[in-house]
């Protein structure tokens, strides 16, 4: 059997674990670490046969009946109404692999209707929301989002510093302006990876699927910002492999410069088909001009919010990561040693960066002092649109084939079966 189904249904189980405990517990950061295991053992994934999306499907619809997003908010009438939407979306994925393509819009219209729904839901009682909104205003009043503090943080929240990097605040902010919530270009720019994915691949129900994992209406609501991530890399792997590899310098690079923990997969991008050293370069570079504003006003500041936060902070043992079960003397050396194995793994494999990505995120969000639902709900959305890439490419092959142009996969027993992309037939 292919490796495509175990990849999938353990990046699906990632992130159930992670929405399903949202705090510590042994037993489930445990799981996880086998979870990482057999993501690193069965890579390169492969094909991705109709009954595995669709058990991936139910297992979101589960993961949303168990843990509906209705925690940490001050809710309205809209929010059930967006969870009934968001569980009659997992359905509509479950069942799409079985219809002709063409019904792929209605998964995509009720995908889009879901996350609104969350939206007008209820407002978030977390920082980053807080954080996202007030800098945004600053931002019109000329002030420096890392000198403000945010008084209006919810108790015990991070109130004094934005912790981010400056992308973060750069493209959400006209949200803010214009509609008045961060949330909705956060939303769109993660419907955005799902409707590119299905475009240039034409693997609909497996790229709408990325969309759905448990976790991600919660995402939404609570505005984490891992959806600028996932375009941007989403965004620079469709351009490399429709011909404009220079272009994709740009949203790799904003991706680069929203959040710190992304320069883990710098080391990756040297490896990526058709990019290489000198395109890292330039994409490290330009991801450095877009902070420097930022750092030339005021670089004790920026240092501080940016660097010292994650480093200095004391170990929050609501961490879902193994890093307190790490001896303190190790834990730096520990990190390091699991990254390098999954860097090894990855590219020993000819994964391809999307998928490769995944699973050096979920190895390190395993090892990590501070990871929380998003990064893994992050980790399995990467897995799951490299899985979306590498079901219309032969197993082993990096390059994605264009849409409608014929490839030739190699069955069990030698016989040799042309079909189009978008085919159910897997490798």
């Amino acid at each position: 059997m292919s490796g495509g189904p175990v990849v999938l249904l353990g990046a699906v189980l990632v992130a159930f674990l992670a929405v399903t405990h949202l705090s510590f517990d042994l037993n489930a950061v445990l799981a996880l670490a086998a979870l990482v295991v057999v993501l690193l053992a069965f890579l390169p994934g492969g094909g991705v046969p109709r009954w595995a999306i669709s058990v991936a499907g139910v297992l979101s619809l589960v993961a949303l009946l168990l843990k509906p997003p209705v925690e940490n908010v001050v809710t309205t009438p809209w929010l059930s109404v967006g969870i009934a939407v968001g569980a009659v979306t997992a359905v509509v994925v479950a069942v799409l692999p079985w219809l002709p393509a063409r019904w792929w819009w209605v998964g995509l219209i009720v995908l889009a209707a879901g996350y609104a729904l969350v939206i007008l839901g209820g407002r978030p009682l977390i920082d980053v929301w807080v954080i996202l909104r007030d800098s945004a205003g600053g931002l019109l009043r000329g002030l420096n989002p890392y000198e403000m503090h945010f008084p209006d943080v919810p108790a015990g929240q991070t109130d004094n510093c934005f912790n981010y990097l400056p992308a973060t605040f750069l493209l959400t902010a006209p949200a803010q302006w214009l509609f008045g919530d961060v949330r909705w270009l956060e939303t769109g720019y993660l419907l955005g990876a799902c409707a590119l994915l299905g475009w240039h691949t034409r693997r609909w129900p497996l790229a709408l699927l990325v969309g759905v994992l448990p976790g991600t209406l919660y995402v939404v609501q609570q505005s984490w910002t891992e959806p600028l991530l996932l375009l941007g890399l989403v965004a620079g792997y469709v351009l490399i492999e429709r011909g404009h590899a220079n272009w994709a310098i740009v949203p790799v690079a904003l991706a680069l410069a929203t959040k710190q923990h992304l320069v883990v997969l710098v080391p990756l991008l040297a490896f990526w088909p058709r990019f290489g050293w000198r395109r890292v370069l330039a994409t490290f570079g330009a991801a450095a001009v877009v902070c420097l504003p930022w750092v030339i006003v005021d670089p004790g500041r920026f240092r501080a919010c940016t660097a010292d936060f994650y480093l200095l902070t004391p170990l929050q043992d609501r961490s879902v990561s193994a890093y307190q079960l790490i001896p303190a003397p190790l834990g730096t050396l520990v990190v390091v040693a699991v990254l390098m194995l999954a860097y090894w793994l990855v590219v020993r494999s000819r994964t391809g960066f999307l998928l490769g990505a995944g699973v050096v995120l979920a190895a390190f969000d395993l090892v990590n002092k501070q990871t929380f639902l998003n990064q893994w709900v992050f980790a399995a959305e990467l897995v799951v649109a490299g899985l979306v890439v590498i079901s219309t490419t032969p197993v082993g092959d990096t390059r994605d084939r264009r849409p409608g142009v014929k490839v030739e996969i190699r069955r069990r027993g030698g016989e040799s079966v042309p079909c189009e992309p978008d085919s159910d037939i897997s490798p």
